[in-house]
């Protein structure tokens, strides 16, 4: 009798929950854009030398991979592909378009500090509310299994990390997610790279997750063969954003392959690993022998490495089939017990 009292009070508890889960998202997908466009800002404001430079953008990219799909999972029960995705993409292009921007102004350095002082604000009320989404999730995570799921996706996000930072031969910053080489990009190309990073977010929440990975490496393997094919220099600013939309999608649908990615390993471990992935491809790229007439034979391998990927998530690799089980499980728990 007592259980059958309370129940009626849970209807009314969903609204409210909903509601605080979308104020979360929010709140944490502006802290990335701010507190990573501010940092951006912050470095040339600073003149920062090259390599300086250089380095601090790849630790804010890598904070950025490893944060939003820790912070949309645990701000949101439901679509947190999409809602990592988006951040992703916004971040990165507020990394590469803000620092011109604040540059130009007279006060650009004050307003870049504001701005990473707006987004710390917005973390903390995102803790708040995130607290109040938590409330009602539980979920028993199998250590053994937890550890096969951390192993598989960062294998997986290191080799698409190392076809992405093969472009740094024909481009370096593009390891860095700034393209600061090709100058601000514009507010259309900006607003087109969302809409596409939406529309197949959307695509992959409706969808079978491995499903559309396999497609991601797919068409990474197409982009690699024909930049492979064409070796056009001229090539490499849309190339630089179409690897930048592949790895938008690539790294939130690598955090829910793994199930509960309000686990810090299963969200975080992909962007770290591909990270490490595009540093590692960056570096290859950039030796003497594959700068030469020996990038053919990297980008083969490259090419080849992701069609095995892709052939193995789309004939259910053993691991990846028991963790796609495993997060359909999980999202079934959340949604019955939302």
């Amino acid at each position: 009798m007592a259980a059958a009292s309370t129940d009626p009070l849970r209807p009314a508890a969903q609204p409210a929950s909903g509601s605080a889960s979308v104020l979360a998202a929010c709140a944490a997908g502006s802290a990335c854009v701010l507190i990573a466009g501010g940092g951006a800002a912050v470095s040339m404001r600073g003149g920062l030398g090259h390599p300086a430079s250089s380095l601090w953008m790849s630790a804010l990219a890598l904070a950025t991979m490893m944060a939003a799909p820790l912070l949309m999972a645990r701000s949101t029960r439901r679509r947190t592909t999409l809602a990592s995705a988006t951040t992703l993409i916004v971040t990165m292009s507020a990394m590469n378009a803000l620092p011109t921007y604040l540059n130009g102004l007279q006060h650009g350095g004050v307003l870049a500090a504001l701005m990473i002082a707006a987004g710390g604000a917005l973390l903390f009320c995102w803790r708040q509310l995130s607290g109040t989404v938590a409330n009602d999730r539980h979920h028993a995570n199998d250590p053994a299994q937890t550890t096969r799921a951390a192993s598989t996706t960062a294998l997986l996000a290191l080799l698409a990390g190392m076809s992405s930072g093969s472009l740094a031969r024909f481009q370096l910053f593009a390891v860095c997610g700034a393209g600061g080489a090709n100058g601000v990009q514009p507010l259309w190309h900006i607003a087109l790279l969302l809409a596409a990073v939406c529309a197949l977010a959307c695509y992959a929440e409706r969808s079978r997750n491995d499903r559309m990975l396999s497609t991601l490496y797919v068409a990474r393997a197409l982009l690699i063969g024909t930049l492979a094919t064409v070796d056009n220099p001229a090539l490499a600013p849309l190339a630089a954003k179409l690897f930048l939309l592949l790895d938008c999608l690539t790294i939130p649908a690598l955090a829910n392959l793994g199930g509960n990615t309000r686990r810090a390993l299963n969200a975080s471990c992909p962007g770290i690993a591909h990270h490490i992935g595009m540093l590692a491809g960056a570096a290859l790229s950039t030796a003497p022998y594959f700068f030469g007439d020996g990038f053919v034979v990297l980008f083969g391998i490259s090419a080849a490495a992701n069609l095995i990927c892709a052939a193995s998530l789309a004939i259910h690799w053993p691991g990846t089939k028991t963790l796609h089980l495993h997060a359909h499980r999980y999202h079934n728990e959340a949604r019955s017990s939302g």
